[in-house]
């Protein structure tokens, strides 16, 4: 079974291909902000390096954000798009879950994705349980959060591919039309207003 990995939401653009659970090739890109100018070819990259063409995917899984909302949308898209035109289901999952499930810790975690002004939040027990709403914090606000938590961040936030593979084998997939992006903050532009 091929799974085509796909994420987007952050400036450091991840595509994977897995065989049966195992990683056959992962690449990755740093952009600021020129991702849909990468990720269609690095899914070509991927699947030319393995002699595959699109019609040996049997799933795509993509990380749905929160995130850079242009990125997130970006793989949401693709993603869609091709469980869609392939008629093959796709998973998601989230970033700050994606994080939580990488990392080793046995303990409860605090997960962070910084941006310029803030951080996305996400608070997890030891088996990956969300222990609160997801949540956006000004960086002020962040350290009046994390009193009492400071034992519990994860610093090292890093996607392992063959775990997140394997806590989505028990997930349904989804059809593509129910493929969303997950916004925590509202659209900065706007909230100017």
């Amino acid at each position: 079974m091929y799974s085509l990995f796909i994420s987007t939401f952050d400036k450091l653009i991840t595509i994977g291909l897995l065989k049966n659970g195992e990683i056959l090739e992962k690449l990755e890109k740093e952009s600021t902000r020129n991702h849909s100018e990468f990720v269609m070819p690095m899914i070509e990259n991927i699947l030319n390096n393995n002699n595959i063409d699109t019609s040996y995917l049997n799933e795509i899984i993509v990380i749905n954000g929160p995130g850079s909302f242009t990125g997130v949308r970006i793989g949401v898209t693709i993603a869609k798009t091709l469980s869609y035109t392939l008629n093959i289901p796709a998973k998601t999952i989230d970033s700050l879950l994606s994080f939580a499930v990488s990392c080793d810790s046995n303990k409860n975690k605090v997960i962070t994705i910084p941006d310029l002004k803030g951080k996305y939040v996400g608070y997890f027990d030891k088996d990956n349980n969300q222990l609160v709403d997801y949540t956006y914090l000004k960086n002020n606000e962040f350290e009046e959060f994390i009193k009492g938590k400071k034992n519990y961040i994860i610093k090292d936030n890093k996607l392992d591919l063959i775990k997140i593979n394997n806590y989505l084998k028990n997930v349904n997939p989804l059809n593509s039309h129910l493929v969303n992006p997950i916004y925590v903050k509202g659209i900065d532009a706007l909230n100017d207003k």
